[in-house]
């Protein structure tokens, strides 16, 4: 494995932390999760998220590492628990999600976007916030912006606030995201 740079490892710690996952082995899956998709040089593939989530669970949860979620899951929003995409319709979204022709991925915006429409897709049971966010971080790198590194805390509430802003809703059986730009 190549050796990460400072800011890499305080994204891939704060990553970790934002999730209260804060093991040594955490830590080091994340590491070799990152080393991994850098070198694939690759936009988002269905490949290459499933590499990153296998990589990061191998040894957290190794039955669901790398696999896409055969169960109902959600996420509280509010305090209010929102179901997640119905599983047996992942495969289709996440393949729509890496069509370039659908999904550019241009600008820090659109790579914003990108990343809550993979969150409200929530294609594994466990481990999709720290897959999502190595997902956009490799994004960004590959337009020339900087990683975004977000704190446990204050920066993690704004963070959630993406996904609070932003209305997720199906449409013709596909996750759709009534994206609001102001947030």
């Amino acid at each position: 494995m190549k050796k990460l740079t400072n800011d890499e490892i305080e994204f891939l710690t704060e990553s970790n932390a934002i999730e209260k996952e804060y093991s040594t082995d955490a830590l080091e899956d994340s590491k070799i999760a990152w080393d991994w998709a850098k070198k694939q040089k690759s936009n988002p593939t269905l490949e290459l998220m499933l590499g990153i989530h296998k990589r990061l669970l191998k040894r957290l949860n190794p039955e669901i590492a790398g696999k896409i979620r055969k169960v109902r899951v959600g996420m509280m929003i509010k305090g209010e628990f929102n179901e997640a995409m119905d599983y047996h319709k992942i495969k289709e979204a996440l393949e729509s999600l890496c069509n370039p022709g659908i999904y550019p991925i241009t600008s820090e915006e659109l790579i914003k976007e990108w990343h809550i429409h993979f969150e409200n897709i929530h294609p594994h049971e466990d481990g999709n916030g720290r897959t999502g966010r190595i997902l956009m971080n490799l994004q960004r790198l590959e337009i020339g912006l900087p990683l975004l590194i977000i704190h446990e805390g204050r920066e993690q509430m704004k963070y959630y606030n993406w996904f609070r802003k932003n209305k997720w809703s199906i449409k013709n059986g596909i996750g759709v995201i009534k994206y609001d730009k102001t947030n």
